[in-house]
């Protein structure tokens, strides 16, 4: 005989631990991001989707960052100096320290 329709058998929690884990995690991601009552053609569409969203994320994080942070710090020391030399800032920031150091009593151990 058939299964009965339509056919819950998916939802049934499974009896390993590790079958419960990614069961839990499964269940935890359709209910919230209401892919519940989705079909499987649109779970699977949304899945694609927000896969390929990740990666573009995360590309941009690890390739694109580095070297927009770089392209920052530059901008901030021409900013703050006024050139676009970092050993002045560099200098005034050892001045700055050096002062501080004195103010405090505080010698170099080295």
């Amino acid at each position: 005989m058939p299964p009965p329709r339509p056919d819950f058998s998916y939802l049934r929690q499974p009896q390993s631990k590790l079958g419960k884990f990614f069961w839990r995690k499964r269940m935890w991601f359709e209910a919230n991001l209401s892919l519940s009552m989705l079909e499987p053609w649109e779970k699977i569409t949304v899945a694609c989707f927000l896969t390929v969203l990740l990666t573009l994320l995360l590309t941009g994080l690890f390739k694109y960052l580095p070297q927009h942070l770089h392209v920052m710090q530059r901008r901030a020391v021409y900013y703050l100096s006024g050139e676009e030399d970092e050993t002045f800032l560099w200098h005034w920031i050892g001045s700055v320290m050096h002062i501080a150091k004195q103010t405090l009593g505080l010698h170099d151990e080295l």
